[in-house]
């Protein structure tokens, strides 16, 4: 699967929207794009966004199908157009780290809230990351609303990204608030080089 997290360039918005919707369709129409959503995001941290963000995520039915489609897609005109009008705050082609398929339908519908985290592992604690990862998200997974979360390597860069869905706003907000003042939190984090985090509510799909 692949995730694109864009910033529209100031200024942008109307053209942006326009050129989307025109990639979008002959990204749509190419063989092996199994299935396509655009996200907007609502929420991002340290330092707020100051245009919007809107996160596209494509579910190709191989690597090499993507691969293919990025190599004939890059060189058209629609993706001139559209790559012109944003920001690439991150690119990552992505597996499930456990090996098994992922549907991202089968976890989330209309009114969900999907956070994306991309993330590295700072020099010397590797040997970290599972124990302080897994003692934070069991804590994720006892607040009310969590719905999942799966775990992904970017096949590029072997960056580490995180899917995690809730039922609603009010219970994203809601478990936010609490985890946020949690050690395990800080424990994990301290850990980490946090490339990219978004929340998101679905755009269309």
């Amino acid at each position: 699967m692949e995730i694109a997290i864009r910033k529209v360039k100031e200024g942008q918005e109307d053209a942006f929207a326009t050129a989307r919707t025109t990639f979008i369709h002959t990204l749509k129409m190419q063989e092996g794009v199994q299935k396509d959503w655009e996200f907007k995001s609502f929420f991002t941290m340290p330092e707020p966004d100051d245009t919007d963000v809107f996160v596209g995520m494509t579910r190709y039915e191989s690597l090499e199908a993507m691969q293919a489609i990025a190599g004939k897609l890059m060189q058209s005109p629609e993706a001139g157009q559209f790559f012109s009008t944003f920001d690439m705050k991150s690119f990552v082609a992505v597996q499930p780290v456990d090996g098994g398929d992922f549907r991202l339908e089968d976890h989330i519908q209309n009114g969900n809230v999907l956070e994306v985290a991309v993330r590295t592992v700072k020099t010397g604690s590797e040997d970290e990351f599972e124990p302080k990862r897994r003692a934070f998200f069991d804590l994720i997974a006892r607040q009310p609303g969590y719905l999942f979360d799966r775990e992904f390597v970017d096949v590029q860069t072997g960056d580490k990204v995180v899917l995690i869905g809730w039922s609603s706003m009010e219970d994203f907000q809601k478990g936010a608030g609490f985890l946020q003042g949690q050690p395990q939190m800080g424990d994990f984090f301290g850990i980490l080089d946090v490339k990219a985090y978004q929340a998101l509510m679905l755009f269309s799909k």
